[in-house]
């Protein structure tokens, strides 16, 4: 007994040390109370026939999976509280019937987990789900709160989740889900939810993400904060991945910006952007093709915005049209603003066998130019600026392409010129109108003699070292005394480029006018800065100087046969009212039998040209069969009558 009793009071005393251990730690740490289950309704886990949960049953306790049969409708009343509360944390629904919440301003529908309201992600949140035979349609969501679900990331999980499904939502809140807010799930499965005056706070997703892009969903009002506080681009946006459009698409205008991955408007597709609507795009070569067409057109007060999801990459740019399709027509821009384009295609704007008409527009800050125009592509362009773009506002990278500018304005750019690359005109061409009154010209051009071209008055025409125009048809160039236009190089250095060279047929002479014009700093490689063969040419009020070599060649005329003929072309330069001076060789060299008049000029000196007939003159010289009487005695235009053909 004496042992026993001694066990007994040993016991006593270890209890009475641990009662005094646990309230010590309750009071450092408080030990929750035990929680008491919620009274409420627990709901089958099958819904198999046609189903209405009551605001009078509410709440409802989802403690297991519930799953809503095909053919089979849930109907939720206003009022209803959803508490996904059971002891495993990923319970949700699964909708392959259809839902039909209708909650109210004053009464809405509550889809929560209460058992830890600060964690995010506590239930597993709506599937709605049909499959490639049966896309599910019908479900409805007005005025529902969908709080903390998702259970996953962004592109697996949501409060609401889509898959071969669509449905309609309006006044919903989607907050605080693991996820997205909602997801059209996977790929080429059609899913999108139409979505009107809902919102979206602090998801760890997106707003709401598309994963096929080339569904088109209806988005009216709506508003996001906090999504995506770890995501690059942040996650207030409406995500539409690479997916072709096809038919009819509209972008409206929603309050959030869409985040493009890759999206091609297929041949068959039309994509029309509503004034005001901000479009990002996935950085480096994703960008926005247009095969098909494109119709964005903002306004004065409501533009439409092209940025780059992370401006310190870029992204590739719109580019409309493709060789190896049918042309891309009836694009248009308005009151649109690109911004850091380029990264692929290296403009904001690319247009290849295609054409769009542009006005009200920037394009700003392009990898290097503003828009490009490759083969087959025509542009349309007025009012409209180019800034701090990498090289051009423009570049044509075929010289062929047709464009009409006016009232365009560049600057901050490497040259605020246009560029215009190498091709071979057909057709009449102009060249440039008013707006960007300069043009690089960084590529041989050649005008086909089926091709005219006119360089409107005002124009500077820069040529590259090397670079060449050959005329087969017509040439242009009419100024005015006020404006007048410059054949140049792009470096003030006599030879810079080669010159304009008219080649002509016997048959089908080549054509030149040049009015007001100057042409200088030609002679590359020690060829004459203007030749001609087969060619009737007339200078009026020109100015040639700065040759490396000769100013003027003119080359033998070739013969054609006619019937048992031989016929040489007949054809004249004249050259009056003009300045020759700092001439590298001859001012004229012509080595036809066909005389040139060059009448009423001034030579660079009061002496004349310097000529076999001329034994006193000092100015520029000539060569061959030259009328040079009378000749100006100063380039203001007094002049001296003496006999009218030289011959050397």
């Amino acid at each position: 007994m004496k042992t026993r009793s001694c066990r007994f009071t040993q016991k006593l005393y270890f209890a009475r040390w641990i009662l005094i251990a646990i309230f010590i730690l309750s009071c450092v740490h408080p030990i929750p109370a035990l929680a008491r289950p919620r009274a409420g309704t627990i709901p089958n886990s099958e819904v198999t026939s046609d189903t209405t949960w009551t605001e009078a049953n509410s709440p409802y306790l989802i403690d297991q999976f519930v799953h809503v049969a095909e053919g089979v409708t849930l109907t939720i009343e206003a009022g209803v509280e959803v508490d996904n509360s059971g002891s495993w944390p990923s319970y949700g629904f699964s909708i392959d019937g259809t839902l039909k919440a209708f909650g109210t301003a004053e009464k809405p529908i509550y889809m929560h987990n209460s058992r830890n309201p600060a964690e995010i992600g506590r239930w597993d949140g709506i599937y709605i789900s049909g499959s490639p035979e049966h896309f599910n349609q019908g479900s409805y969501l007005e005025y529902v709160i969908l709080d903390h679900g998702g259970m996953v990331q962004s592109g697996s999980g949501a409060n609401l989740v889509l898959t071969y499904a669509q449905a309609d939502v309006h006044h919903c809140q989607f907050n605080n889900g693991t996820g997205d807010g909602i997801l059209g799930n996977d790929v080429s499965t059609g899913s999108y939810a139409n979505v009107y005056d809902s919102s979206f706070t602090n998801n760890a997703g997106y707003a709401i993400n598309f994963e096929d892009g080339s569904v088109n969903p209806v988005l009216r009002n709506l508003t996001a904060s906090g999504n995506g506080a770890t995501l690059p681009t942040g996650g207030d946006l409406v995500v539409l991945s690479d997916d072709p459009l096809h038919g009819a698409h509209t972008w409206e205008y929603m309050g959030l910006p869409y985040l493009l991955v890759a999206t091609t408007v297929d041949v068959d597709g039309v994509l029309t952007i509503e004034p005001g609507v901000q479009v990002l795009v996935g950085t480096g070569s994703y960008g926005l093709d247009v095969l098909g067409k494109l119709i964005a057109n903002g306004t004065a007060s409501q533009r439409i915005r092209f940025d780059p999801a992370d401006p310190a990459v870029g992204w590739s740019g719109i580019n409309i049209g493709d060789i190896y399709i049918p042309p891309s027509t009836g694009n248009q821009l308005g009151y649109v603003t690109i911004t850091k384009g380029g990264y692929n295609r290296n403009c904001d704007l690319y247009v290849r066998n295609g054409d769009v008409t542009v006005t009200h527009s920037q394009f700003d800050s392009s990898r290097r130019s503003g828009v490009c125009l490759d083969t087959g592509a025509y542009i349309d362009m007025s009012d409209s600026q180019f800034t701090n773009n990498g090289e051009y506002p423009i570049d044509v990278w075929d010289a062929a392409d047709q464009f009409t500018l006016d009232s365009l304005t560049a600057t901050g750019s490497a040259s605020n010129a246009i560029s215009i690359g190498s091709g071979t005109l057909t057709g009449i061409h102009s060249w440039p109108l008013p707006g960007l009154d300069t043009i690089d010209i960084n590529g041989s051009v050649t005008i086909a003699p089926t091709g005219t071209l006119n360089i409107l008055p005002g124009s500077n025409l820069r040529f590259g070292e090397g670079r060449d125009m050959t005329i087969h048809g017509t040439l242009n160039a009419v100024g005015t005394s006020t404006a007048p236009i410059t054949f140049t190089g792009q470096t003030a250095t006599p030879g810079t480029w080669v010159g304009l060279y008219f080649e002509g047929m016997a048959e089908q002479p080549a054509t030149g006018t040049f009015e007001y014009v100057t042409i200088e700093y030609g002679g590359y490689g020690g060829a004459a800065m203007i030749g001609i063969q087969n060619a009737a040419l007339t200078f009026n009020h020109t100015t040639l100087r700065n040759s490396y070599t000769d100013a003027i060649e003119i080359f033998p005329s070739q013969r054609h046969t006619a019937g048992f003929k031989d016929v040489f072309a007949t054809v004249t330069t004249q050259i009056n009212w003009s300045s020759l001076y700092n001439i590298g060789r001859y001012a004229i060299n012509n080595s036809s039998n066909q005389a040139i008049l060059a009448a009423f000029n001034w030579w660079g000196s009061s002496s004349g040209p310097k000529a076999s007939g001329n034994p006193g003159g000092t100015g520029s010289a000539i060569n061959g069969m030259v009328s040079y009487f009378p000749y100006a005695l100063g380039p203001n235009g007094a002049f001296i009558f003496t006999p009218l053909i030289v011959k050397r």
